[in-house]
């Protein structure tokens, strides 16, 4: 169990800090992390009467202080919590990253998100779709991120306005809500009128009328729901079009090293993304091909939601009641074999110095190993230049020429690398292939004396050259840069392929059955491939 809860930032200054349990001096705790923490440390420290978790996701770092004499706590589970509380807050501000900025423009929000989701250092709950629908606390973030969903509570209209155009009809009433605001006070001063007053029955019909004229007031706290059998999921959901989307993603890490032929790693991580917008208590049921199949590896390798029937995993299909909104039906792991081609293959790269031209020529080829009827939404290859700048002396006065069969090619100055943008590409089994070559003008100081002494002994004044002096730029930038071996070799390869799921996982079928409501349902299936951050090839 935690003793006490910090966000700080990158230099480890607090952001948000909680007292669970009543530890005095929290500067002095924190103080004791800093002095134990380096860049390469654990995610366990343990430092005098201290045991420091802490997970590192963007720019911020999420820390849980545990006691000594605390001898129940797991550690797993609290690393596992404050990942958690970091994807619970990204939903709950809608941004892709965090920053101190956000966190410090939504303090209010913060702590009630862990006054719920910690119980005396215990973890309630971390569900983004169900701590949504109790917590509405306005988000402050500026004009250039985009809010995924969260209402405004200072204007009832607005609130209106977006249950319209979303299709969704609540009643508010039983959100807990009174003019569109959250009133806790109110709930608990009714919850204790009723809990002493003796009049309430927990059997015949009279427990039943109770629980029908308090309904509202039970399921606007958010206990109501996490103890139910479908904690999940809320009651009286309902939406005018009922739709349920579900995405197949799968991520390709791919590591080789090009000049030995070595594959270093090859592997899929893949998910399924769920939205569901589906009324009442809706039972679906997905069939898998990886199932029926009775795949071991995908089985062995798959982490699925909690709202998923652990007892119809033997069978061939999954049984489940989904979450409202957006959650992760399930996450698994594949290992390709050492044989299976990668989906955007390395074919070729050669650097040819051509001395007496004074000039070097980098070119490079690859080639698709996908189905020839899909094709790439996106494609972008990153050349790393360190190695070239160093061996060779580039001359950067003159200008650089880039040649290619599709897309556009960029150089980057400062981080020594250029960018071959393809965006599409067809697809298939190596007759699709695609060049790109990129020739510099190496140094020539015959020339460039001979420009000198001619320019001494000239009246004219020098030629006016326009455009940015690239050498100059050169040398204030890599003045003080240190780059690492291995990024200095390693060319990425980012892509994007649509209705393509590289381990062949489909959905067979997808049944939508709701027995009180009976509604017509609309499922939608989609499939994308897309690069790991480490795809590429060493070079």
């Amino acid at each position: 169990m935690s003793s006490c809860i910090f966000i700080v930032d990158e230099n480890l200054e607090p952001l948000v800090s909680k007292n669970i349990k009543a530890v005095p001096n929290l500067q002095g705790i924190l103080r004791l992390f800093k002095s134990a923490y380096k860049t390469q440390s654990a995610p366990v420290i343990s430092a005098a009467n201290f045991h420091f978790v802490h997970v590192k996701r963007d720019s911020l770092v999420f820390l849980a202080a545990i006691h000594t004499y605390d001898a129940g706590a797991n550690i797993m589970s609290i690393s596992t919590f404050l990942d958690q509380f970091h994807f619970l807050l990204k939903k709950y501000l809608g941004v892709q990253s965090l920053d101190r900025n956000m966190v410090l423009d939504n303090v209010l929000l913060v702590m009630e998100l862990i006054d719920e989701t910690l119980d005396f250092g215990i973890v309630q709950v971390t569900d983004a779709s169900i701590m949504k629908d109790y917590i509405r606390v306005k988000v402050n973030l500026p004009d250039d991120k985009i809010i995924e969903g969260l209402p405004d509570d200072d204007d009832d209209n607005d609130d209106n306005d977006d249950e319209d155009r979303q299709g969704k009809n609540v009643d508010k009433s039983k959100s807990g809500e009174v003019s569109g605001k959250p009133n806790l006070y109110s709930f608990l001063q009714q919850t204790k009128r009723k809990t002493f007053s003796g009049k309430s029955s927990i059997s015949g019909g009279s427990a039943q009328k109770s629980d029908d004229q308090n309904e509202e007031v039970y399921n606007s706290y958010i206990a109501r729901t996490t103890i139910m059998p479908v904690s999940w999921r809320a009651k009286g959901i309902h939406y005018g079009k009922n739709e349920f989307f579900l995405d197949v993603v799968e991520q390709v890490q791919y590591l080789m090293d090009f000049e030995s032929k070595i594959i270093k790693k090859n592997l899929i991580h893949g998910k399924i993304c769920c939205k569901s917008y589906l009324s009442g208590m809706p039972k679906l049921t997905i069939a898998l091909n990886k199932l029926s199949q009775q795949d071991d590896q995908f089985l062995s390798h798959t982490k699925f939601h909690e709202c998923v029937s652990l007892e119809a995993l033997n069978e061939k299909s999954i049984q489940f009641i989904p979450p409202d909104g957006d959650f992760v039906l399930c996450q698994y792991e594949l290992k390709r074999h050492v044989r299976d081609q990668p989906m955007l293959k390395l074919v070729s790269f050669n650097v040819k110095p051509k001395l007496q031209k004074f000039k070097i020529q980098v070119s490079l080829s690859i080639e698709t190993h996908f189905k020839a009827r899909n094709t790439t939404s996106k494609l972008s290859l990153k050349l790393p230049l360190s190695r070239l700048f160093q061996e060779y002396q580039i001359d950067l006065s003159k200008p650089a020429r880039f040649k290619s069969d599709s897309g556009k090619v960029l150089f980057n100055l400062s981080d020594d690398f250029l960018l071959w943008e393809i965006d599409s590409m067809r697809g298939g089994h190596g007759e699709t292939q695609l060049s790109m070559t990129a020739e510099f003008s190496l140094f020539n100081k015959k020339q460039y004396d001979e420009e000198q002494q001619a320019l001494r002994h000239s009246m004219n004044p020098p030629p006016l050259r326009e455009g940015p002096k690239l050498e100059e730029l050169y040398d204030q930038v890599h003045r003080e840069s240190v780059k690492s071996n291995l990024a200095s070799r390693l060319l990425t390869i980012n892509f994007e392929i649509p209705y393509c799921a590289c381990s062949g996982l489909q959905v067979e079928y997808l049944k939508i059955v709701e027995d009180q409501l009976q509604y017509q349902s609309f499922p939608w299936v989609r499939y994308k491939t897309i690069s790991d951050e480490e795809y590429g090839y060493f070079i």
